[in-house]
């Protein structure tokens, strides 16, 4: 019982270091002028940045965690309805079901579907989207992000003070996270002290235990 609970904390602890820093992702240093991280750390321009991203990005990128789908599906009359029904943000599943033709259509373009950016800034920060986002070939070469906020850095770091302000997912979806998370553990600890039990009834059959 003790090495099952042990190896469980093991477990669990690796995964949490895994989330909230990932040893094995890659640590870029990027800079970014104090002026633009004060602009890309000021709420008060994220609508602002709001209109810039559809302007310059949206017909390209969503942002699902503020109801902001690709400019092909914000302009189709069914995600209105949809809305209706399933609230601002749309489920994953439904989203990529209805909308399968806009999103294949971005693909044959980008040769796959660019990324919804709702939680970029968590996982990039703000200097890397900085830069990636004036400069993408520099940062990313061979990226098929075209450079439409190059030399425009104020700008673009409004656009990043908009992504900041929507990058934590709606109450609803975060309740749902939890509720996830505590199931998937306890899942783990119950199935981590059913195979404990299992196996000494296995081995005492056996006469080994």
């Amino acid at each position: 019982m003790i090495r099952t609970v042990f190896l469980t904390a093991i477990t669990l602890v690796f995964f949490a270091i895994i989330w909230f820093e990932n040893p094995f992702a890659p640590h870029e240093e990027y800079s970014m002028p104090a002026q633009y991280a004060k602009i890309a750390d000021d709420v008060k321009y994220a609508k602002e940045g709001k209109e810039l991203f559809l302007q310059n990005c949206n017909s390209c990128h969503s942002v699902r965690y503020d109801g902001v789908y690709v400019a092909s599906v914000q302009s189709n009359p069914l995600l209105g309805q949809l809305q209706k029904e399933y609230g601002k943000v749309l489920p994953r599943d439904i989203y990529e079901s209805v909308f399968m033709n806009d999103l294949n259509a971005l693909k044959e373009s980008f040769g796959k579907v660019p990324p919804d950016l709702s939680t970029i800034y968590l996982v990039k920060g703000k200097e890397y989207l900085f830069n990636f986002i004036l400069e993408p070939q520099k940062v990313l070469p061979g990226t098929t992000m075209p450079p439409v906020m190059t030399g425009r850095p104020e700008e673009t770091a409004k656009i990043i003070a908009y992504l900041k302000s929507v990058s934590e997912p709606p109450p609803q979806e975060k309740a749902k996270r939890v509720v996830m998370g505590v199931a998937t553990i306890g899942y783990l600890i119950l199935m981590g002290v059913l195979l404990y039990v299992w196996r000494g009834r296995l081995l005492k059959k056996m006469g080994l235990h």
